[in-house]
C-alpha cells in the first residue's frame, strides 16, 4: 500500500492503535514469545555443525585461534565471531595451550567445561528482535498497527521459530539481519539497508538471496518520488557502501587466514556442489519442502485457514471495495517466498529444516495482511474488533496442541532431539575418570568430543578406518584408550576388528535418551597382551 507511487491512504485506511496500547501489546506479545522460547531451552544437545559452530567460537574465545588458522571453515567469519563474544561475555573459557592433533589443555581439566547457553544466547535474541523487527516492518509498509501486531504474534506462535531460537545455527542472526535490512529499506534508510544486508552475508552465504528483495524493496520506498534528486542518488551509493564495507571486512579475514580453501571453496566442498536436482526425485523433492512449509504452524486447522484467506483475499479484493487490494510489496512477497521455494526445490539443496527460517517471518506477514484485509470488509469498527477478537482466539486455539508440543521439544525441527542425549555425560565422565593424556578414538562425534571435551587433556584420534584403528590402539596399548560407540550407529564391525587385534572393550559407562532407550555406550580398550 505504502509503495504505490502516489498512495495516500485514507482515514479508514490509516488502522493505527493508541500508542500506550500498542506498545502494551507489542511487550505482551514479545514476553509470550521469550517465554515460548525459553521452555525448551535447554532439553537438547548440540548437531553436528552447532557443536562445530561453538568450537570456532570457544578457539576465537580463548585466543587459541583466533583466525581459525586450523579450520576448514565454510561459512562466513560473523557468526563465530558472535558465539565467541558470547562466550566472552557469559562464560569463563580457560586459556589452553593446545597440542598436536588435540583438543587444548588446561591444568585441571576436570574444573570447567563448556556450556551450550552462551552458544545458544545469539539465536534467542535474534528471534526475538525477529518478533519487534516484523512488527515494525508490517507498520511501515501498510501504515496498520494490526498488521504488524497479528504478523509479530504469528511469529512468536511459530513453533518452527520457537524450537530455532535454542539452537546454535546462523539462520536465526541471518533472519534476525534480514528483516533488519527490510526495515531499513522500506524507511528509506539504504546505506543501513546495505549494511544490514551485507551482515547477513556474513552471517551466512544464503543471506545472499535476500539481497534482491531489500534492493527492490528501497527501489519501490523512493519510486513515488517526483525525481530521482542528489539525495537519492547519495542513499543509493550509500546502499553500495554498506554492503561492499562489510564484503570488504569479510574477503579480507577469507584472506588473511592461512587455512586454504577459502570459506566459499571450502562450502562448496563440504556441501558436495550445487546442481539441478535429479528429475526423478523431484516429486519427493516438492512433499518434502511442502511438509517443512506446513511445520511453520503445524496446525491442519491453522494451515486450512491459511490456504482459505490468502486466496480468498486476493480474489475478493477485486469485488469488494472495502478489501484493500494488494500492493507491490505483497505481490513482490509472493513472487520471492514462491521463488525462493522453487530455487530449494529444483536445485539440489539439502532438504534441511534451517534452510526455511526466513521464510517464517515473511510468510507471517502476508498471513497477517489477509486476514486484517478480510476483516476490512466488515461494517463498523464493533465488527471488526469482533472479528480481530475471534481471530486470536481461532489461531491460538488452533496452535495451541503443537505449542504445547514445542514446549517439550516433542516436533522434530530445529536442533537435536534425543539422538545426542549423554554427550554431555560421556564428556563428564572422561574429564573426571579418564587420566591425563589417554586416547579417545572416534569416527562419528568429532564434533562434539572437540566443543564438550573443550580444554580436557586428551588425544582425541579419528580413525577414517578399521586398519587406523587397530593400529593406533596397538601403538599406544599402553596408554589408558576409550572409545564411544552412539547406539543409532552400527559398531560391530569396529569391535570385531578390535578383538581381531586382541583388544577388548571394557564397558565403563552408559547414557540413556529421554525415552529410556540408550544412546551412548563410553568403553575402555583393554590389551593386546604383548610380553
Amino acid at each position: 500500500m505504502v509503495l504505490e507511487p502516489g498512495y495516500a491512504p485514507s482515514a479508514r485506511q490509516m488502522k493505527s492503535i493508541r500508542p500506550l496500547l500498542r506498545s502494551v501489546l507489542l511487550l505482551a506479545i514479545l514476553c509470550l514469545g521469550l517465554a515460548l522460547r525459553l521452555m525448551p531451552w535447554d532439553q537438547n544437545r548440540f548437531l553436528e555443525d552447532e557443536a562445530l559452530y561453538a568450537y570456532w567460537g570457544l578457539q576465537i574465545a580463548t585466543g587459541a585461534d583466533p583466525m581459525l588458522d586450523e579450520e576448514p571453515v565454510d561459512k562466513p567469519p560473523l557468526f563465530p565471531y558472535t558465539l565467541a563474544l558470547s562466550y566472552l561475555l557469559f562464560s569463563a573459557p580457560p586459556d589452553p595451550s593446545p597440542g598436536p592433533g588435540t583438543a587444548p589443555t588446561r591444568a585441571g581439566h576436570d574444573a570447567w567445561q563448556p556450556t551450550e547457553s552462551p552458544a545458544r544466547l545469539p539465536s534467542l535474541l535474534a528471534s526475538l528482535a525477529g518478533i519487534a523487527l516484523l512488527f515494525a516492518l508490517g507498520r511501515a509498509l501498510y501504515k496498520d498497527d494490526r498488521v504488524g501486531l497479528l504478523a509479530a504474534l504469528l511469529l512468536a506462535l511459530s513453533p518452527f521459530d520457537i524450537l530455532f531460537a535454542s539452537t546454535a545455527f546462523t539462520d536465526p542472526l541471518m533472519t534476525a539481519f534480514v528483516l533488519g535490512a527490510l526495515l531499513a529499506a522500506a524507511g528509506r534508510r539504504l546505506a543501513i539497508a546495505g549494511l544490514l544486508a551485507g551482515l547477513a552475508a556474513a552471517t551466512k552465504q544464503q543471506g545472499l538471496l535476500f539481497l534482491p528483495l531489500v534492493a527492490i524493496l528501497g527501489l519501490y520506498a523512493t519510486v513515488d518520488r517526483p525525481r530521482w534528486s542528489n539525495r537519492t542518488w547519495t542513499s543509493w551509493l550509500g546502499f553500495g557502501l554498506g554492503f561492499v564495507a562489510v564484503a570488504a571486512g569479510v574477503l579480507w579475514w577469507d584472506s588473511a587466514r592461512l587455512q586454504e580453501p577459502g570459506f566459499w571453496e571450502q562450502g562448496l566442498v563440504s556441501y558436495g556442489g550445487l546442481g539441478p536436482a535429479q528429475p526423478q526425485g523431484l516429486i519427493q523433492r516438492a512433499v518434502a519442502w511442502l511438509q517443512l512449509v506446513g511445520s511453520f504452524w503445524p496446525s491442519a486447522w491453522f494451515n486450512t485457514l491459511l490456504l482459505c484467506a490468502i486466496p480468498l483475499w486476493l480474489i475478493g479484493s477485486l469485488f469488494v471495495r472495502r478489501i484493500p487490494r494488494p500492493g507491490r510489496f505483497d505481490l513482490l512477497l509472493s513472487i520471492f517466498v514462491a521463488g525462493y521455494l522453487l530455487l530449494h526445490w529444483l536445485v539440489r539443496f539439502q532438504i534441511w529444516d534451517r534452510y526455511l527460517l526466513p521464510m517464517v517471518p515473511l510468510v507471517a506477514l502476508l498471513a497477517a495482511r489477509a486476514f486484517i484485509s478480510l476483516g476490512d470488509a466488515l461494517p463498523g469498527g464493533t465488527w471488526q474488533r469482533l472479528y480481530t477478537a475471534l481471530l486470536d482466539i481461532v489461531i491460538i486455539a488452533s496452535l495451541f496442541g503443537p505449542l504445547a508440543m514445542t514446549t517439550r521439544s516433542e516436533l522434530p525441527l530445529g536442533g537435536d532431539h534425543g539422538a545426542y542425549d549423554g554427550i554431555d555425560e560421556i564428556a563428564a565422565y572422561m574429564r573426571v575418570q579418564a587420566p591425563p593424556d589417554s586416547v579417545l578414538y572416534h569416527y562419528w562425534l568429532g564434533y562434539h568430543h572437540r566443543f564438550y571435551l573443550y580444554g580436557a587433556p586428551l588425544r582425541l584420534h579419528w580413525y577414517p578406518d578399521l586398519d587406523d584403528l587397530t593400529n593406533d590402539s596397538f601403538v599406544y596399548r599402553r596408554e589408558p584408550r576409550y572409545i564411544a560407540m552412539p547406539s543409532w550407529r552400527d559398531s560391530t564391525p569396529a569391535a570385531a576388528a578390535l578383538d581381531e587385534a586382541g583388544v577388548t572393550l571394557e564397558l565403563v559407562h552408559e547414557t540413556t535418551r529421554r525415552d529410556g532407550t540408550v544412546s551412548f555406550r563410553l568403553y575402555r580398550l583393554e590389551g593386546p597382551d604383548v610380553p
